[in-house]
């Protein structure tokens, strides 16, 4: 199984101290991580929220040296999100089983789909409709 991280499980894997994330990455293969670009941007842009100048730079060091140490790992980089990918977002777009779950969010469900990797985040309500949409989901 190869798994999709989402912009949560990123930022619970930088910083300090022990995480439901971190618990869970210590006890999988490093090479079936996958990250999205959006992901990437969505935990870029929660960083940049923090007021703190030395926090806001640890954090940004500690994203990009995961996301160094995932492409070292798996080969891979982020992924994009292309054709494909907005084709699967196309049909989740409108799905009201899912109403907690914003437009954003629903292009990553779609790239993992596409991708057939397991999305791997916190746990949240909308998981068992989104499981029954075909998204694979480990909640932390």
């Amino acid at each position: 199984m190869n798994w999709l991280l989402t912009a949560g499980t990123l930022l619970q894997l930088i910083g300090s101290g022990q995480t439901a994330a971190r618990q869970w990455a210590n006890a999988i293969d490093a090479r079936s991580i996958r990250t999205s670009a959006i992901s990437v941007a969505l935990a870029t842009a929660k960083i940049e929220t923090q007021r703190n100048a030395a926090v806001r730079k640890y954090l940004e060091t500690d994203l990009y040296t995961l996301l160094d140490r995932i492409k070292a790992d798996s080969g891979l980089g982020p992924l994009g999100f292309e054709l494909p990918h907005a084709m699967m977002w196309a049909h989740l777009c409108m799905d009201a089983s899912i109403p907690g779950v914003g437009q954003v969010e629903r292009q990553v469900y779609a790239t993992a789909m596409h991708e057939g990797l397991a999305v791997v985040e916190t746990a949240r309500p909308e998981h068992a409709a989104l499981q029954a949409l075909g998204v694979t989901i480990h909640a932390l």
